[in-house]
C-alpha cells in the first residue's frame, strides 16, 4: 500500500538510537503515577505513550494484561497493509478505521458463528481522528451467572477475595493511526454492572493521552518527568548548559552524549524534530570555527536565508529534498560552551510547531 504521508522528520539520523531493537519484539512498559498507569509502547517505528486511570494494572503469567482487577485489556499495533492488503491509492485516516472495525468484526462474527450488532463514535482530539466502536456480546457466549461466588486474588490486601462473575455485555474498542501506516487498537469487555457510556467516556480520557514520540522514547526522562512535581530541567555533563523542558516536548534518546532528541506533537500523522547538540569552548575551537563545522557553506543551503546574527546567537533557515523539508539551524554562544539547535519539519507542518522551536531556543540557558 502507497504510504500518502512523510510521518517522522529528523534531520540527523544518527540522532536516533536504534539500539538493537528487533521488528519482531515487543516493547512495552507500564509504571504508575499516582492514580495512573503510563504506558510506555517502545516497540521499534511504534514509540507511542498512553495514560489510563485504574485502580491497578499489570500483565499476568500469560503476558495479558489486567484493568482494574478484572478486564482483559487487549493491544494490538497492525500495519495499514495488513488491514487493506490490495489497497494501491491513497486513503484517508477515517477510511482505514472504518476497514479496520470492518476487519475485526467480520473475524469475530466468524469466530463466534453469529451477526453481531455494532455501533461506532468518532472522537477528535483536534485534528486527529479515534473510532471508538463496540459491539453486544451474543447471550450464547457471555459468562456463567449462576450467582455463585469465586475466589480472586486482591493484589492491593494480597488476599483471596470473593467475587461474582459477571455477563460482559460488550466488547468496546478504542482505535487510531500512527505515522499514517499503522493501526492501534485497544479492547475492553464491558460488564453487565457497568455503562457503556461512561466507558466510551473513560476511552476519551485515553485517547487525550496519546503522545507519539517518532523515535526511541528516552524512559529515564519520561519517568522523571512523570514523577516529579517540579519542571524538569535537561542539563549535560558539565552543567553549562540547562534546557527546561515543557509540557509538550517529547525526549528521545540520542547515541551521542553531547546531543538531545526531542519532537514536536503530532499534526496530521507528522512528528517533527529537533536536536540539540554541544561542544565546549576552548582555546582551538571559536564560536566561527563551531558554526562553519558543516561539510558545505550554510550559505549553500537552497533557500538559504539569514535570520539573525550576533556575537552570541546566529540563525538561518533553509530547504531540503527539493523543498519539502523546511529547517531552521540556530548556534548560541555561551561563556564555556557552544549549541546548536536544529528543527526540521516539512512544508505544511513548519508554521504548526514554529512558535513551540522558538519557544525551545528561548528556555536554553549557557554558562
Amino acid at each position: 500500500m502507497k504510504q500518502f504521508v512523510l510521518t517522522l522528520i529528523i534531520t540527523f539520523l544518527l540522532c536516533v538510537n536504534s539500539i538493537a531493537q528487533s521488528r519482531n519484539r515487543t516493547y512495552r512498559y507500564f509504571f504508575r503515577v499516582d492514580s495512573t498507569y503510563i504506558m510506555v509502547d517502545d516497540t521499534k517505528d511504534n514509540w507511542f505513550t498512553l495514560e489510563f486511570r485504574a485502580d491497578t494494572l499489570f500483565q499476568n503469567e500469560e503476558n495479558q494484561i489486567i484493568y482494574n482487577n478484572k478486564k482483559l485489556l487487549q493491544i494490538k499495533v497492525t500495519p495499514f497493509s495488513e488491514i487493506l492488503p490490495n489497497q494501491k491509492s491513497s486513503i484517508t485516516i477515517p477510511k482505514v478505521l472504518q476497514a479496520y472495525k470492518k476487519w475485526e468484526l467480520d473475524y469475530q462474527q466468524k469466530v463466534l458463528k453469529t451477526k453481531l450488532k455494532s455501533g461506532e463514535e468518532y472522537y477528535y482530539r483536534k485534528n486527529k481522528p479515534f473510532l471508538i466502536w463496540w459491539y453486544k456480546n451474543p447471550p450464547e457466549s457471555q459468562n456463567d451467572t449462576s450467582g455463585d461466588n469465586e475466589k480472586e486474588y486482591d493484589i492491593k490486601t494480597g488476599t483471596l477475595v470473593d467475587v461474582k462473575t459477571l455477563n460482559v455485555t460488550y466488547m468496546l474498542c478504542l482505535n487510531f493511526s500512527i505515522y499514517g501506516n499503522k493501526n492501534v487498537s485497544l479492547t475492553i469487555p464491558v460488564f453487565e454492572d457497568e455503562s457503556l457510556n461512561e466507558e466510551v467516556e473513560n476511552l476519551k480520557e485515553v485517547a487525550n493521552s496519546l503522545k507519539v514520540y517518532g523515535g526511541n522514547i528516552d524512559m529515564d526522562v519520561l519517568a522523571d518527568i512523570k514523577k516529579s512535581k517540579e519542571k524538569y530541567i535537561l542539563r549535560d555533563s558539565r552543567n553549562f548548559l540547562e534546557l527546561e523542558v515543557p509540557d509538550w516536548a517529547n525526549v528521545i534518546k540520542t547515541k551521542n552524549d553531547k546531543m538531545f532528541g526531542a519532537t514536536f506533537p503530532e499534526y496530521h500523522e507528522v512528528v517533527n524534530a529537533m536536536i540539540i547538540g554541544w561542544e565546549y569552548k576552548s582555546d582551538s575551537l571559536t564560536f566561527n570555527d563551531f558554526i562553519n563545522r558543516s561539510k558545505s557553506p550554510h550559505e549553500m543551503r537552497p533557500n538559504y536565508r539569514l535570520i539573525e546574527k550576533n556575537d552570541s546567537t546566529f540563525k538561518y533557515f533553509y530547504t531540503s529534498d527539493n523543498g519539502w523539508f523546511y529547517q531552521q539551524c540556530v548556534y548560541l554562544k555561551g561563556d564555556n560552551i557552544y549549541c546548536l539547535i536544529n528543527f526540521t519539519a516539512t512544508r505544511n507542518t513548519y508554521d504548526y510547531n514554529i512558535a513551540r522551536f522558538e519557544e525551545i531556543v528561548k528556555r536554553i540557558k549557557l554558562k
